[in-house]
């Protein structure tokens, strides 16, 4: 009766009390898997503990009642060692956050659980006027304290997450159950953190596997050093940058992480602008520098190493180290400009020769401006090979050299053609008239004939020089450029041709034509060239005809490669119906001296075309010749408009 009333008494206690007492026994003799325990005693607390309902939780394993894995991993730990197992877990239940202690150890047949609530230290109440101690007041307090911390957790600007590991069967973490997460997450990922807590790490994001956080969190937890790191996340299929630092507390990790997601995108920017910056220093063969004037220490673009032979960072970035690149002669010039920069704080552009790392000589030019930052002065500028623009300055002084030589040779031509040839030709013609007016009528017929052969002759030399001055004097011209109206100038050309237009009972056709920028005098000898040759070279017994078209073009619509496609052009077009002449010819036609007839045959010194080819081109214009033979040719003149 006694021990059965003790029995009772006992019993009665156990079931009331605070801690939560739980006894398992396994399935099958001296398991060790604690999964395979069923339990076989659970007091109230235990049952409310674990949700056991009183009627049956004799039918429950320890793997269906245990939500917290580490729980199953240090019972197996028991079963193996013998030894009693005490640690903490924390548990989130409602709106609290509450400390368990946990004993674990073997009993009899199977294991025997025991969980204690670790009270906290209550602060005493001053405006309370509940006696000190009260349960009511301790309920108040720590609701206040609860509160005052879940609120100033959810108004920090980082994500507070606290985890708690989760383990496998050898005792290794494999995941981290989310214990809390604070409202923050919501502005992040959209998702309340009711609905994130409870879950690992993995079921609410599973690329923590790959993306190796899961990894670093393990590492963290087993050594309990500090992680940090950077991870990109998807969320909502927007991307999110977020940099975490975790600390190991207690039995598990508190993370915090902030969103970076607006630094990387800054960054990501910052790369491609530093990456275009580098690809056009390459392409336009020049480099950066940026040089801290109180230290002495020049930071170089990538490209500026490359310039002087290297690899990017392959030689230091000291200034003394610049001055070793230089040629001996360059040197304190280059020392006594940065000098003068450096202490007037001015800008500074000059040309300095170095030696490459293969010691090529090369030019440098560079300009570099000062500029003051939170107190430090700093020069900031670029370095550019400008190595073949000397060279090709260097070539260019010598045929400026050579065309001044030229130039001079032509003007002493030019006065031996206008006055040291002219005078001995006035003479010979002067004498060969003279002759021929006193000897009238006494020279025989072939010395007639051969002083009628001397006086074509000079007259043809006469015309050669005359033409030879004309096609030299072609670009000394004074007269400036003005607007020049092409009717006006067919008009005055027909006037002077007029009477060899009617002795050749010739036709001339023309259109109303556009206006020009040019010299007009110029203008009108080149149209008097080509009407001219068109009345030069025509057809026994067909009455000559010539016609005169104008008209505007764009230079991309023609096929000419030598015209400006984004400027307009005045197309002149002279087509008569002459002898013509084979296609072989088009280009050569217009050389200097350039006959496709005998001197019997047709009059002409072979500069007629070339004189007009040299005025188009002075007016910044394209002459081209098209013709077939006994069919007639056709000259075409393109101009620059003013519209």
């Amino acid at each position: 009766m006694e021990n059965s009333l003790a029995d009772d008494i006992f019993k009665t206690m156990v079931d009331n009390a605070d801690t939560a007492v739980l006894y398992t026994e396994p399935l099958v003799l001296n398991s060790l898997n604690a999964k395979e325990y069923l339990v076989k005693y659970a007091n109230q607390q235990a049952q409310s503990f674990f949700v056991i309902s009183p009627d049956s939780n004799e039918n429950y394993t320890l793997e269906e009642i245990v939500k917290y894995d580490e729980l199953l991993i240090l019972a197996n730990k028991v079963l193996e060692t013998s030894e009693d197992e005490n640690f903490s877990i924390i548990v989130k239940e409602a709106d609290s956050i509450l400390n368990y202690h946990v004993r674990i150890r073997s009993f009899h047949k199977g294991l025997l659980f025991a969980l204690s609530l670790i009270k906290p230290k209550f602060i005493t109440d001053k405006e309370s006027k509940l006696p000190l101690g009260n349960l009511k007041s301790r309920n108040r307090e720590l609701e206040i304290s609860n509160l005052f911390g879940i609120r100033v957790l959810d108004s920090n600007d980082s994500i507070i997450t606290y985890l708690k590991p989760v383990f496998n069967t050898t005792g290794n973490v494999n995941d981290f159950r989310i214990d809390y997460i604070n409202n923050r997450i919501g502005e992040i990922a959209n998702d309340d953190s009711a609905f994130i807590e409870g879950k690992t790490i993995l079921e609410y994001y599973p690329k923590n596997l790959e993306n190796g956080v899961l990894e670093i969190l393990a590492e963290c937890y087993k050594t309990g050093e500090n992680k940090e790191y950077t991870k990109e996340f998807i969320f909502n299929e927007e991307s999110v940058w977020l940099t975490t630092k975790a600390v190991k507390m207690n039995d598990g990790l508190i993370l915090f992480s902030k969103d970076v997601t607006q630094e990387k995108k800054y960054e990501a920017q910052l790369f491609i602008q530093n990456r275009l910056l580098s690809e056009a220093e390459h392409v336009a063969n020049i480099g950066s520098f940026r040089w801290n004037l109180v230290e002495d220490q020049i930071k170089y673009s990538d490209n500026v190493y490359r310039l002087f032979g290297y690899d990017p960072n392959e030689f230091d970035n000291k200034y003394d180290r610049l001055l070793t690149f230089l040629h001996p002669n360059d040197i304190e010039k280059v020392k006594s400009s940065f000098k003068a920069a450096r202490r007037n704080k001015s800008k500074t552009d000059l040309v300095f020769r170095v030696y490459t790392k293969s010691q090529e000589l090369r030019y440098m030019n560079t300009i570099g401006e000062c500029y003051q930052k939170e107190g430090s002065w700093y020069m900031v500028g670029v370095i550019r090979d400008v190595t073949k623009q000397i060279e090709a300055e260097s070539i260019l002084q010598i045929k400026n050299t050579e065309l001044k030589r030229t130039n001079a040779d032509l003007e002493a031509f030019n006065r031996v053609a206008s006055h040291d040839l002219q005078e001995p030709l006035r003479k010979i013609q002067m004498f060969v008239s003279r002759l021929d007016e006193e000897e009238e009528g006494r020279l025989s017929n072939r010395s007639q004939g051969y002083l009628s052969k001397i006086k074509y002759s000079s007259d043809r030399m006469r015309n050669l020089i005359n033409n030879l001055l004309s096609y030299s004097k072609v670009d000394e011209v004074g007269e400036q450029p003005k607007r020049v109206d092409l009717n006006d100038v067919l008009k005055n050309v027909l006037e002077d041709l007029g009477e060899r237009i009617n002795d050749l009972d010739a036709k001339i056709e023309s259109v109303s034509l556009p206006v020009v920028n040019g010299v007009q005098f110029q203008l009108e000898q080149l149209f008097a060239n080509l009407i001219g040759n068109s009345l030069k070279y025509i057809k026994e017994g067909v009455q000559p005809n010539i016609k005169i078209l104008g008209s505007i073009v764009s230079g991309n619509k023609t096929e000419v490669d030598t015209l400006l496609p984004s400027i307009n052009y005045v197309k002149l077009q002279f087509i008569d119906n002459g002898i013509g002449f084979e296609k072989k010819y088009q280009e050569k036609i217009f050389e200097i001296f350039q006959r496709l007839h005998g001197k019997t045959e047709f009059s002409g010194t072979g500069l007629g075309l070339s004189i007009c080819k040299k005025i188009v081109q002075s007016h910044n214009g394209t002459i081209l010749a098209k013709g077939e033979l006994d069919k007639g040719a056709e000259f075409t003149v393109y101009l620059p408009t003013l519209l």
